[in-house]
């Protein structure tokens, strides 16, 4: 009798256990409760704050972060009271890169206001605007990213200023020929590579900074009158900005005035034309 009654009381014991079924321990422990996987609401995932992503406006009144490559416009009028209009290329440093009358190429700080002093007397010089040259972030980035290597060799060079008495026997830059070749790399330091869609408003021979403030602002390539206005307001900028495209679009007919760049060495021009060209040489 002992031993049926053990054997009966060890299959009480290890009957439940035989009986449970295997699957729902493994299910228990691979498969959490909801309850149990619910998170907590402060951790749950919270929204990314906005980055705060600077895009630098169009038009600018000063130099500044964010802004190299920038093309920036002057008026300045020389020791005899002619005035001309001077553009330059803002470092990331803020500096200016320019080809100055008297000067030739060179840095210089920023100056809004003042006078630069050359042989022979000093120019008055009043900043205008500044303005982004190209409206792609692919374009800028390339720009910036090529810039004082573009910039450099003709600062060590120190490329003479087509002065305004004749041409030279050496290479010179005037300031737009300067600005062309850091945004418009040509083969040789002679001729930038203009965009076939470059405008040319004073005629053929030359390229004109009026030329490039066009291009800067697109309205060369805009079909009309009202086109033009519409893209004016969203420029905005200072008032002498827009009263120089103002006067700029009443010389623009009813198409765009494109041209492509040419490749024959300019022509001699007055005293006035000089300052106007972008390269000139001797010959």
């Amino acid at each position: 009798m002992r031993l049926p009654s053990l054997f009966f009381l060890l299959t009480l014991i290890l009957l439940p256990q035989a009986l449970w079924p295997a699957h729902a321990v493994t299910d228990a422990r691979a498969k959490p409760s909801a309850a149990a996987t619910k998170k907590p609401a402060a951790a749950a995932k919270k929204p990314r704050p906005p980055q705060s992503v600077v895009t630098p406006p169009a038009v600018v009144t000063a130099t500044g972060d964010g802004q190299a490559g920038y093309v920036h416009y002057w008026l300045i009028t020389a020791p005899n009271g002619d005035q001309e209009i001077q553009v330059g290329i803002e470092l990331p440093d803020q500096r200016i890169a320019w080809s100055f009358p008297g000067l030739g190429v060179h840095t210089a700080a920023f100056l809004a206001d003042g006078e630069v002093d050359v042989p022979g007397g000093a120019f008055k010089v009043q900043h205008l605007y500044g303005l982004r040259p190209f409206a792609g972030d692919a374009a800028m980035r390339t720009l910036r990213g090529n810039l004082m290597r573009r910039v450099t060799p003709l600062v060590r060079q120190r490329v003479p200023y087509c002065e305004l008495n004749g041409l030279t026997a050496e290479l010179c830059m005037s300031c737009m020929g300067f600005v062309s070749q850091i945004l418009f790399p040509g083969r040789t330091p002679e001729y930038a590579n203009f965009p076939r869609n470059f405008p040319r408003i004073a005629g053929e021979e030359y390229h004109t900074t009026e030329d490039l403030l066009l291009y800067l602002t697109g309205l060369h390539a805009l079909p009309g009158d009202a086109a033009r206005k519409r893209r004016m307001a969203a420029i905005g900028g200072p008032p002498a900005l827009q009263e120089e495209l103002a006067r700029l679009v009443q010389q623009l007919g009813p198409a765009p005035a494109t041209a492509t760049a040419s490749a024959k060495t300019p022509a001699r021009r007055s005293l006035r034309a000089a300052p106007k060209t972008a390269i000139k040489r001797a010959g």
